[in-house]
C-alpha cells in the first residue's frame, strides 16, 4: 500500500509537471504574438507607406485590447473562472496577427488585425497571472517572475521567427506563423477544464473595494504610465532606428531577441531582489538604470557591439521592475487578483503606449535621437511617484514581518 501511495504520487507530480511545462509553452506562444509585428516594421512601413508616428500609434491601438480590456477580462474570470479563456486567446491572437502580417490591405486594416490578436492576449493572461501567485504566500516576487519569463521566450523568440519566416515565403511564411497557436490551443483544450478557479472573497462589495484601492493605486498608475510609455516607445523606435543606420533586416529580429532575453535575466532577478528588499528598491533600480542605457544607445553611433551591450542592458534594466509591478497591483485588490492584474497591465499601460504615437510623431519631425532621450525621461519620470507610493505593500518579505510582528 505504502509502495502504491509512493508511486501515486510520483505520478502526480509528473502530472503536475507536464501541465505547468504545458502552461509555460502557451505562455511562450502566446506572448510573441503581438511583438511579431516590431522586427519587420520597416518592411511594413515601405508596404502600406506609414510614418514613425503611425508606427508609434500602432502600440497605443494594440494596447487597447491587449491592455485596457485586461480588467474585464480580469472581472470575468473572477467571476466564471478563466481557465477557458486562453484556448480562445489563443486563437485569436494566433490568427488575428499572422493573417494580419500576411495579408492586411492595408495599414487600417492591419491595425484592426494586430487589435482582434489583442482580445485574445487580453483573454490569456488576468487569470493566468492570478493563478501564479495562489500556491505561495511569501514569494510571490520570485514566482510571477519566473512565470513572467515563459512569456519573455515567447518575446525573445518571436522577432527571429518574423524574419525568418519573411525571408522563407514573404507573406506565405507570414501566415504560416498561426500554426503555433493553433497547435497550443488544441493542447489546451483538455487539460483547462481541470484547472481550479480563483478563490473570490465577498466580505466587500467591490464599490468599496475600489474605492480603498484606488487612495493607494493613484502613485502606482503613474509609475505604470511612465514606464510604459518610455518602454513602448523605445521599443517601437529600436528597429527604425535599426534600420536608419543601416542594420540588416535580418539583424532585427536578433537585436530585439537580444532585448527581451536580457529583459528574461532582469526579471528574474527583479523578482528575487523584491521578495528581500521589498519593491521600491527595484523599481527606483529598473528606472534609473534603464533611463541611463536607453540615452547611450540613443547617442552611441552606428551599428556596432557598444550599441548592442546598450540596447541589451536597457532591455535588462527595464524589465526588473517587471514582476514588482504586476505583484503589487495584485495587492491593491485582496481576493480579485484576476481583476487587479488586468488593471494593472491594463488602464496604466494602455495610457503609457498610446505616448508611443507622441513620442513617434517627434522622432518624425525632430529625428531620432531626441526622441529617445524623451523616452528616457519618461521613465526618469516615472521615478517621482514611486516615492509616495504606500510603504504597506513595498514587498512579499515586509508583509511577512508584518504579520509576525502582529502575532508577537
Amino acid at each position: 500500500m505504502t509502495h502504491d501511495h509512493g508511486r501515486g504520487q510520483r505520478s502526480d507530480k509528473r502530472s503536475s509537471w507536464h501541465q505547468a511545462l504545458l502552461w509555460a509553452l502557451a505562455h511562450a506562444v502566446n506572448d510573441g504574438y503581438p511583438t511579431l509585428y516590431l522586427a519587420v516594421l520597416p518592411v511594413l512601413m515601405h508596404r502600406w507607406h506609414f510614418t514613425v508616428g503611425q508606427a508609434g500609434l500602432l502600440a497605443g491601438l494594440l494596447a487597447l485590447t491587449t491592455q485596457a480590456l485586461q480588467p474585464v477580462f480580469g472581472w470575468w474570470a473572477d467571476q466564471r473562472g478563466g481557465p477557458w479563456f486562453i484556448v480562445g486567446g489563443l486563437l485569436a491572437g494566433s490568427l488575428g496577427n499572422a493573417i494580419g502580417l500576411a495579408w492586411a490591405p492595408s495599414y487600417a486594416a492591419f491595425a484592426v488585425a494586430l487589435m482582434v490578436g489583442g482580445l485574445g492576449n487580453a483573454a490569456f493572461h488576468p487569470h493566468m497571472a492570478a493563478l501564479v501567485t495562489q500556491t505561495d504566500q511569501t514569494r510571490k516576487g520570485r514566482q510571477m517572475s519566473g512565470w513572467m519569463v515563459s512569456g519573455m521566450i515567447g518575446h525573445a523568440l518571436a522577432p527571429i521567427a518574423a524574419v525568418a519566416a519573411w525571408n522563407w515565403g514573404g507573406q506565405l511564411g507570414m501566415a504560416m506563423l498561426a500554426v503555433p497557436g493553433l497547435l497550443a490551443a488544441g493542447s489546451l483544450y483538455k487539460s483547462a477544464r481541470s484547472l481550479k478557479r480563483p478563490n473570490l472573497l465577498k466580505d466587500k462589495p467591490l464599490p468599496i473595494v475600489w474605492r480603498q484601492a484606488w487612495r493607494r493605486a493613484r502613485p502606482f498608475l503613474g509609475v505604470v504610465v511612465l514606464r510604459n510609455l518610455g518602454s513602448a516607445s523605445l521599443l517601437t523606435l529600436l528597429p527604425i532606428l535599426w534600420h536608419i543606420r543601416g542594420g540588416a533586416l535580418n539583424d532585427s529580429g536578433l537585436l530585439l531577441a537580444a532585448v527581451y532575453s536580457a529583459g528574461m535575466v532582469g526579471n528574474l532577478l527583479g523578482g528575487a531582489l523584491s521578495d528581500h528588499w521589498g519593491s521600491r528598491v527595484v523599481l527606483i533600480g529598473s528606472l534609473f538604470l534603464a533611463g541611463i542605457a536607453a540615452v547611450a544607445w540613443g547617442v552611441i553611433p552606428g551599428t556596432g557591439w557598444t550599441f548592442w551591450i546598450a540596447v541589451a542592458a536597457w532591455g535588462f534594466s527595464v524589465n526588473g521592475a517587471g514582476a514588482v509591478i504586476l505583484v503589487y497591483g495584485q495587492g491593491l485588490f485582496p481576493g480579485r487578483s484576476g481583476m487587479a492584474s488586468g488593471l494593472t497591465m491594463g488602464l496604466g499601460n494602455t495610457v503609457g503606449a498610446f505616448g508611443a504615437w507622441v513620442i513617434g510623431s517627434l522622432a518624425q519631425s525632430h529625428g531620432m535621437a531626441p526622441a529617445v532621450t524623451v523616452a528616457a525621461g519618461c521613465l526618469w519620470l516615472g521615478l517621482i511617484p514611486i516615492f509616495l507610493m504606500r510603504s504597506s505593500s513595498d514587498g512579499p518579505r515586509d508583509s511577512h514581518r508584518r504579520r509576525k510582528n502582529s502575532k508577537s
